[in-house]
């Protein structure tokens, strides 16, 4: 039997092009916003049949927050998911990542997605990526008629990629292996991406990559077929030290016209966020959510499409400092008037680039500020408390909250937040004293007379 390339495309290949029916064409306020932003933006900005093109599964996803901004984040890539899409975007790596992403699309088709970043201090960033897509009980079939059976298929890549620069200039690229094996016809063959990045203002970045640059190329039966070239360029606006960002993509993949994607991300407050996109490629919207815990994060996008809809779940576990800066206090309570007369924080910063200054802002329940200790440069190895305010007075009792803020050289500020109970005359517990009266010792008492 020979395997017909039009009969047995990659499922999720199938899907999409199900997706790039039209839809509709409303369109929110900020992807008209976006497109402001591309300037260069001079091609068709019209829908296209990606399932027909090889290797469309490597187009798919990497993360469900990927997904939700409708993989628009080729000026972002600021984890280790969205720097499969530009990995020169790994530079942004703080710590070490993972992520993990599955979804089961349709007619039981499952589909994976991990990635491991790791920054050094000297030699660059470095990760591997694996997605794996597989589903079963396809009709076999010739061109004359059917055969009464069913056969599985199943595609995998594996990549490492590398990025090296500084806070604003990063170049990466992706080594690649990537197999197919349809029907008991296997094949598999190498290829590479290349990124690059660009953030010349902590509002602002660009980024821009091509996969496939050296195409991979499957041979199944007869005719080597080799996967197609997709280059994309965008831009990322951030607001509000990042709580609010705006991103665009322009798409160029063989054989398509151009496409423009668009996203929005929204952290409502540090632990919860809230993301939209669209791609016109498609005429698809997409939503989405996510939620920071500690060293965890956990993101959902919903897609809706013809053959009904995709729930994708992914999670990210950041190690170390994950966020920029942390704070260690010694101890949860101490007495300015007692025993224990400090508490010591310990500033641990992990920011790509330089520290231009720190500073330590002591606040009560009211959120007043009573104290605040700064300086050039990275913090000290530990920063001491007295219980006192910026006029030397000892603060009362309470609940104090200390705030870290770190400045890096882009001008990007990067917070952190602890508490710490203060225990002063008010509520210590008082201590019997002793005076001699006639040359002996007895204990005080209060209210008697002497």
């Amino acid at each position: 039997m020979r395997l017909q390339k039009s009969q047995h495309q990659c499922p999720v290949g199938q899907m999409i092009r199900s997706w790039a029916k039209p839809q509709g064409h409303g369109l929110p306020w900020w992807f008209a916003m976006c497109v402001g932003l591309l300037l260069t933006a001079n091609g068709s900005l019209q829908a296209a049949d990606d399932g027909g093109i090889s290797g469309s599964y490597l187009r798919f996803g990497s993360s469900a927050r990927s997904l939700a901004l409708a993989n628009a984040v080729s000026g972002v890539a600021d984890d280790v998911a969205l720097a499969y899409w530009n990995p020169a975007g790994l530079t942004q790596l703080r710590t070490m990542e993972l992520t993990a992403m599955g979804a089961t699309l349709f007619e039981d088709t499952k589909y994976g997605f991990f990635s491991l970043g790791m920054p050094t201090e000297r030699y660059g960033t470095f990760a591997f990526n694996g997605s794996i897509i597989s589903s079963g009980e396809f009709e076999r079939a010739t061109i004359l008629e059917d055969l009464d059976e069913t056969f599985s298929e199943k595609e995998a890549l594996f990549s490492v990629s590398y990025a090296r620069g500084s806070g604003r200039f990063a170049w990466g690229f992706t080594l690649k292996s990537v197999s197919q094996n349809i029907a008991g016809a296997k094949g598999n063959g190498l290829g590479a991406d290349l990124g690059i990045f660009f953030r010349p203002h902590r509002n602002l970045s660009f980024g821009g990559s091509v996969q496939n640059i050296i195409q991979p190329e499957i041979t199944l039966a007869e005719e080597p077929e080799k996967l197609a070239k997709s280059a994309r360029g965008g831009v990322a606006l951030r607001f509000f030290n990042n709580r609010l960002m705006i991103m665009s993509d322009l798409v160029k993949t063989e054989y398509m016209d151009v496409g423009f994607h668009s996203g929005i991300e929204w952290w409502l407050v540090k632990a919860i966020g809230v993301r939209g996109g669209y791609n016109s490629s498609l005429e698809q919207f997409s939503f989405g959510a996510g939620v920071r815990y500690e060293n965890w994060q956990f993101d959902y996008a919903f897609i809706t499409h013809e053959l009904g809809s995709t729930n994708v779940l992914s999670a990210t576990l950041r190690f170390g400092v994950p966020y920029g800066v942390k704070v260690h206090r010694d101890k949860e309570l101490f007495s300015p008037s007692g025993a224990d007369r400090e508490v010591t924080f310990d500033i641990q910063t992990a920011v790509r680039g330089q520290v231009e200054s720190w500073r330590l802002v002591i606040m009560d329940e009211s959120g007043n500020v009573v104290r605040v200790m700064d300086g050039n440069g990275p913090p000290p190895e530990g920063v001491k408390w007295t219980g006192d305010d910026d006029q030397g007075r000892l603060v009362g009792d309470g609940t104090y909250y200390a705030q870290v803020v770190i400045l890096d050289n882009l001008g990007q500020e990067w917070d952190y937040e602890t508490s710490v109970n203060v225990l002063g005359f008010m509520n210590r517990t008082r201590v019997p004293i002793r005076v001699e009266v006639n040359g002996s010792s007895e204990p005080a008492t209060e209210g008697k007379n002497r």
